[in-house]
């Protein structure tokens, strides 16, 4: 049975939402429609199966809790109110207002409260549900799988205007009995039915079927399943885990797409020469052309660079001769790598090439380019399966976003596309007739990798084992035709897999498959939304949430205007005009975005060619964005006058988990072993560090840092110094006295700037472009220290070589990372860096904030260093997950031995955990002397969550008089002047941390905004600027105070707020989620928690394992030097215990007080 304690919130809210004379009907309908949301994301949270949006969730929640399936009414009204008058949703409000009380009661089991069945309408009146003439040939149908049965399936139609289930025939041959794997469906699975026909008997008939359409899969991927040696879903789950290679030909690949973004991006194709392109390529891949086997000694490399010429003449050609015959000019729309998402068949790609010639004639071209062979023996005409394969899902892509009929798919009066291989001197552009049959072929295919992908996010280890185990080369190699020798170098590859796999320990490899299941969740979770009371919808947030819904998230930009298209120049930049809609943003520099064109409400990402940009600046006007590529035809641009972004979700941070636990498994025994908690830490030499003006703690701590043989953990509370201190320390120490290489990362690119600083200030005597080599991109990385980018170096070495009549050469890299000893960057661009492994040993890793970085983002990297050293905090924020913490639990005893209960912990933590239960003392420890926090501010969380071994740094015995003097404001007292007969302004001079109990109540509404909170903090600000002016302080709020809130509506209100006052440079000041602000700190911080509903308080709310130490919380709480101001309703903060001990702590230092009366 399920947990019914939130029954009577439900409840309550129900009659708050029938109550409030305030609201409209509409607004009625959305907060009843937003509670049904919450009520079925509860109820289903736990369960192993994604359930993408309202539809899916309904349907299996009255599936398996036999609920009245009337509920579907009410989704379906709501779906879209616009097309309902106020008068019609008046008459129906009081019936839907009941059947939401009624399914709350058939689901929980519990009795439907007698006030709110006061409230219950006579007569009952719903929508009347139309009962449809079916036709004989439905485009596409959206179905819920309710069960199967003698080759039907029962499914739930989402749009359906009768509510009835219908029949689906399967297996059914000259149909579709391609698609096997629909017997292998789950009940709650959601399927695309396309181009079904339907019989006298109701019964539905379809050609294709799509598991899971929301689900994206990359075309890349699944066409790379379609070899000349056999076609398998299992190529998939291999790509996962194997290393990309370094060899010639992907350089040559790369080569080939570069020199087509050339002539695209040219003025005069013309003009474009080989030198210059050839020197841009090597300049683009520094690391690859140094560390490639293929091209390591000068005949290797001149070959390479023969071959590379050879591609450019062919591709220029072909461009400038060949094209033209087939009408891709530059007259029409020329896009490079235009891309696309497909929710009809579960798809997104990115094309090399698309060329249109008008919108309002649409013929449209796709050119995918190939620098690999043809086919064997060539004929001048076959294409590879996998590029067919590769052309054909462009082909389904595009005709959606073109309303193209699907029998009309395959018409080139509409769409044609071409294969240009690069490599034959003849005969470049080659195409392949689409069919039914082998589309059909290729959605099955697609359908088996998302089976394979529920298996392995099930938890069920045996299952994951044996598909993991199921990967080998008899089950992918088919084609019988195969030469022999080819054949067993093949399944030699191939078995490699598990034959790494079967090699390790029963551990180990329950290790793999656990993390396996939990990366695979994450990432099912990251495209389809999380079933919690916050989660999204993940990517499919995209085409899934109206548009009203995304406003009311502040999601969305939306209706910008161009006001300037650089696209087409150097900068790849485009700058719009914001209106004043949408005031409220969630956005910032350097976010990832999806442009798509949105002269209409019912404009989503899935119906029109999207541009993948990011964000280079925004303000209450204007908001930059910058693309990867120039873009040549801008046809495309002038044909839309209204845009939108939204923030993009990339699975490149899951491919990379995926090898680096492959990567680790295939590290040595001893590494693996001292990882996994089976053997400790070896003890080392003592170092024999001193320090005279360092403290005893310090001192200790570092000695064993310096003296550890495989790692160190340590464990830094705030503003101990764990950056500033240590790490400045450690690099000074290795970098003066060892001759060791040292590699420094952390898993933001913020922390990695702030390790640029320390490292700078550690090496002050090493003149400044020889101090470090930060590995990254320039737009990520913070300007100050652009001149240590590897990009910068490069240029800056590469311009004095020409001076002196020479180039750049692979050698000249080789000298720059030779002799540099030290570099940074953050975890996830080191993981997509194997080559600097191979040009570069490292001696020493030090990973700084590792208490946020999950352990199969890592786990890969360590074992490549002789030895790593963690430093972060347990008790602050912990890594990102979406995943609940239900489903986050191994529930495995061999795991659980070794300390791994839970996966969203981090490896730190388990280390640490390890140490501290064995009193391995001399391989972690902890700092206890802050130097951050007021004494007063610190009160709190060192009780709370430190147990009380938090000391101020000023209690320090050896320090200097300087030190000393300016850690005295841990210990004054706040005694500033302030006005007259002016309450707020006394507390502001007066107290060190203080709360404002603000009480909001809306009714049912669920509200992530408080209108009074963020006047308050308006107010905050405006007084304590009015207090600086007063005692002569900085009048600088920007670099003074920092303003924390949970949700990003709030920030948004806050931010909003804050531009339309008087305050200077108010748009400047830090506004954001605790998250962010980890690792940061200001004088003053306001804390705005927003909460006004119990429901809420989960959802900002992060516990440690014991439930002892909330995380978020403590982050907060100890962001502050000066002065701490929390601003929130204390009743319903009060229901979670460690709020109301913070309540109760502060309202004994006599800092409690009531809004109303300020």
């Amino acid at each position: 049975m399920l947990d019914n304690k939130y029954t009577s919130l439900y409840f309550t809210s129900l009659v708050d939402i029938i109550n409030n004379t305030e609201l409209t009907t509409r607004a009625k309908y959305r907060l009843l429609r937003n509670l049904l949301e919450k009520i079925c994301k509860y109820v289903v949270k736990d369960e192993v199966i994604s359930l993408s949006n309202l539809f899916s969730r309904l349907s299996f929640i009255c599936n398996k809790y036999n609920a009245s399936r009337v509920i579907h009414s009410f989704r379906m009204i709501s779906n879209d109110l616009t097309k309902h008058d106020s008068a019609e949703l008046e008459l129906y409000l009081a019936t839907y207002w009941m059947d939401v009380n009624d399914f709350i009661s058939y689901v929980f089991q519990v009795p439907v409260p007698d006030e709110n069945r006061s409230y219950y309408p006579f007569p009952i009146q719903r929508l009347a549900l139309k009962h449809n003439e079916f036709e004989q040939i439905i485009d596409k149908l959206r179905v819920n799988v309710l069960g199967i049965k003698d080759n039907l399936l029962l499914c739930d139609v989402e749009n359906a205007e009768d509510g009835q289930p219908i029949r689906v025939q399967i297996n059914e041959e000259g149909v579709n009995a391609t698609f096997s794997s629909i017997e292998k469906i789950w009940k709650g699975a959601t399927l695309h039915l396309i181009n079904v026909g339907v019989d006298d008997h109701q019964i539905h008939h379809p050609k294709i079927f799509i598991l899971e359409p929301d689900y994206l899969i990359d075309v890349s991927a699944i066409a790379e399943c379609f070899q000349d040696y056999g076609t398998s879903s299992l190529s998939f789950i291999k790509s996962k885990f194997d290393e990309i290679p370094n060899n010639k030909y992907l350089l040559i690949g790369n080569f080939a797409n570069a020199v087509m973004d050339e002539l695209v991006g040219a003025e005069d194709a013309q003009t474009v020469n080989f030198d210059t392109v050839f020197v841009h390529h090597f300049e683009n891949y520094p690391f690859e052309h140094t560390a490639c086997p293929d091209i390591l000694d000068i005949e290797q490399f001149k070959q390479y660079r023969y071959d590379c010429e050879t591609h450019f003449n062919t591709i220029k050609r072909v461009y400038l001769e060949e094209f033209v015959h087939y009408g891709i000019t530059n007259e029409g729309d020329i896009n490079l790598e235009p891309s696309f998402l497909c929710n009809t068949y579960g798809v997104q790609g990115r094309l090399d090439l698309l060329h249109s010639i008008k919108k309002d004639n649409l013929k449209t071209t796709i050119v995918e380019l190939k620098s690999g062979g043809t086919v064997y023996p060539d004929d001048g005409v076959g294409v590879k399966p996998n590029h067919t394969v590769q052309l054909y899902l462009y082909h389904l892509m595009l005709s959606v976003v073109y309303d193209i009929p699907y029998r009309e798919i395959g018409n080139e009066k509409y769409l044609s596309g071409f294969i240009f291989y690069s490599k034959p001197r003849t005969n470049n552009l080659r195409k392949d007739q689409i069919n039914l049959r082998r589309v059909q072929a290729i959605c099955e295919l697609r359908n088996r990798i998302v089976l394979n992908e529920h298996i392995l996010k099930s938890d069920d280890l045996e299952k994951v084992a044996l598909l993991l185990h199921y990967v080998k080369g008899e089950n992918i190699v088919r084609n019988p035709n195969l030469n022999t020798k080819f054949k067993d170098m093949l399944y030699k590859q191939i078995d490699m897999f598990t034959s790494v796999l079967e090699k390790c320990s029963e551990l180990e490899r329950t290790y793999f498959y656990s993390f396996v299941s939990f990366i695979a969740r994450e990432q099912y979770i990251s495209k389809l939304g999380a079933s919690d009371y916050e989660g999204s919808h993940g990517l499919a947030s995209l085409w899934i949430d109206s548009a009203e819904v995304k406003k009311d998230k502040y999601s969305i930009l939306y209706d910008l205007e161009i006001i300037e298209n650089k696209i087409f120049e150097e900068e790849k930049q485009i700058i719009f005009r914001r209106t004043l809609v949408d005031d409220f943003v969630n956005f910032r520099k350097g976010d990832v975005c999806v442009l798509y064109p949105r002269d209409h409400d019912t404009d989503t990402a899935v119906k029109h060619q999207i541009f993948k940009c990011t964000i280079q600046s925004i303000t209450k006007e204007t908001v930059a964005v910058v693309f990867r590529h120039k873009q040549r035809g801008i046809n495309y641009f002038n044909q839309y006058r209204l845009w939108a972004l939204e923030r993009d979700s990339m699975d490149s941070s899951f491919t990379s988990m995926y090898k680096s636990l492959y990567a680790f498994m295939n590290a040595p025994k001893n590494k693996r072993e001292v990882i996994l908690n089976v053997l400790p830490p070896r003890q080392g030499i003592n170092y024999g560090f001193y320090k005279p003006t360092l403290s005893v703690e310090q001192n200790r701590i570092l000695n064993n840092a310096l003296s550890a043989e495989d790692y160190f953990v340590l464990n830094g509370p705030p503003g101990t110094g764990k950056t500033s201190h240590i790490i400045k320390e450690l690099v000074e120490e290795l970098y003066t006295n060892t001759n060791q290489n040292i590699l420094l990362l952390a898993y933001t690119n913020k922390a990695v700037d702030e390790l640029c600083g320390a490292v700078t200030d550690a090496l002050e005597h090493v003149s400044a472009i020889d101090k470090f080599v930060r590995i990254g991109s320039p737009l990520s990385s913070s300007q100050k220290y652009a001149d240590y980018l590897v990009s910068t170096i490069i240029k800056r070495e590469s311009d004095a070589l020409e001076k002196s009549g020479r180039r750049f050469t692979r050698n000249v890299l080789s000298n720059i990372i030779r002799n540099n000893r030290v570099f940074l960057s953050t975890v996830a661009t080191m993981s997509s860096k194997n080559d600097v492994f191979k040009l570069k040993k490292f001696d020493t890793v030090i990973i700084d904030e590792a208490s946020q970085i999950l352990e199969p983002q890592i786990i890969g990297l360590l074992p490549k260093c002789k030895r790593f050293i963690m430093i972060g905090d347990h008790k602050q924020l912990p890594a990102i997950v979406v995943q609940s913490d239900t489903l986050s639990k191994t529930n495995n005893p061999l795991l659980e031995q070794i300390g791994l209960a839970d996966r969203r912990n981090s490896l730190f933590e388990r280390l640490y955990n390890f140490c501290e239960l064995n009193k391995l003392n001399y391989a972690h420890d902890t700092l206890t002397y802050q130097g951050r926090m007021h004494r007063e501010i610190a009160a709190f969380p060192n009780i709370a969550f430190y147990e009380g071994k938090l000391k101020e740094a000023y209690t320090l015995e050896n320090l200097t008089t300087v030190a000393k003097s300016s850690l005295q404001r841990q210990v004054a007292p706040l005694n500033l002047k302030s006005v007259d007969n002016d309450l707020l302004s006394t507390i502001l001079a007066q107290k060190r941390v203080f709360f404002v109990n603000v009480e909001e109540h809306h009714a049912g509404q669920q509200k992530k905004t408080s209108e009074k909170e963020a006047d308050f903090v308006v107010c905050l600000l405006q007084k304590i600027e009015q207090l600086n002016q007063l005692n002569g302080c900085s009048t600088d709020l920007t670099k003074q105070v920092g303003i924390i809130a949970p949700f990003k509506n709030q920030i948004a209100l806050i931010k909003n707020k804050l531009e339309g006052s008087d305050i200077l440079n108010a748009e400047d000041i830090v506004v954001d989620t605790v998250e962010r602000f980890q690792g940061g700190q200001r004088d003053i911080i306001i804390c705005s928690f927003t909460i006004n509903e119990v429901l809420q308080l989960d959802g900002v709310v992060s516990l440690n394992d014991d439930q002892s130490v909330d995380r978020k919380l403590n982050v907060a709480l100890t962001r502050a030097k000066e002065q701490m101001i929390i601003i929130g309703n204390a009743e319903v903060l009060s229901h979670n215990s460690i709020y109301k001990e913070m309540i109760t702590h502060i309202k004994e230092q006599r800092g409690y007080f009531e809004y109303d009366s300020l």
